[in-house]
């Protein structure tokens, strides 16, 4: 299993690339991802974001007048600079493997996402949360990580068909199969962490099942 990803060290190293946000807001969108994450977006308090950072708290608000203000800051180059950076390491290091059988593809596949989730779990409840009630978000997550998934794994999967190892389904079709039925699974398991290892074996099954050959 590949070493996975840190998505606040992701995020630390956008924001450092970027030229256009100065060095006081890079601090303060860093500290809100980090206290959000250990604290809860309801939790956390425009002091202690200040604290965090270094900064004084009317920085913060001359920047961000809420507390909301902050949180789509934060979101806003998640979804369109983290999360396809984040997306095509995954693609390229596991998706795009050699697999002989749909039961090396899904194994790995499953794997290295349940790892990512016990590193990251809770940047990925607050994402999830939010992606899933915004459509702006949920639109510009599907415009950006569409393509690098369809690239890296839709030939993975004819080739698996053409070893008659998959069902005849359209790429699109297989790939919404897989991706459904792991972001259900890992989903629930974000709100239930210690049913993480057990969610493993029971995804794997169900998938080899449902994407086995007529």
């Amino acid at each position: 299993m590949a070493e996975e990803t840190n998505i606040q060290e992701a995020f630390q190293a956008v924001m450092a690339a970027n030229g256009d946000i100065p060095p006081k807001q890079q601090q303060v969108l860093a500290a809100s991802l980090e206290l959000f994450a250990q604290q809860g977006f309801a939790n956390t308090t425009t002091k202690q974001i200040a604290q965090k950072a270094g900064v004084a708290e009317g920085t913060v608000y001359r920047r961000y007048k809420t507390k909301d203000e902050l949180l789509a800051a934060v979101l806003a180059p998640f979804v369109t600079q983290v999360l396809p950076r984040l997306i095509t390491e995954f693609a390229e290091g596991v998706v795009g493997r050699p697999y002989l059988t749909r039961h090396e593809m899904i194994q790995s596949i499953a794997e290295d996402r349940l790892a990512f989730i016990q590193k990251n779990g809770p940047i990925l409840r607050i994402l999830i949360r939010e992606i899933s009630v915004r459509t702006d978000l949920r639109s510009q997550f599907i415009t950006h990580a569409g393509p690098l998934l369809q690239e890296n794994l839709f030939p993975v999967l004819d080739r698996l068909k053409a070893r008659g190892e998959l069902v005849d389904w359209p790429d699109s079709r297989i790939a919404q199969f897989m991706i459904g039925t792991m972001l259900t699974e890992l989903v629930r398991t974000l709100l239930v962490p210690e049913d993480i290892e057990k969610a493993i074996p029971t995804i794997i099954k169900f998938l080899e099942k449902g994407l086995a050959p007529d």
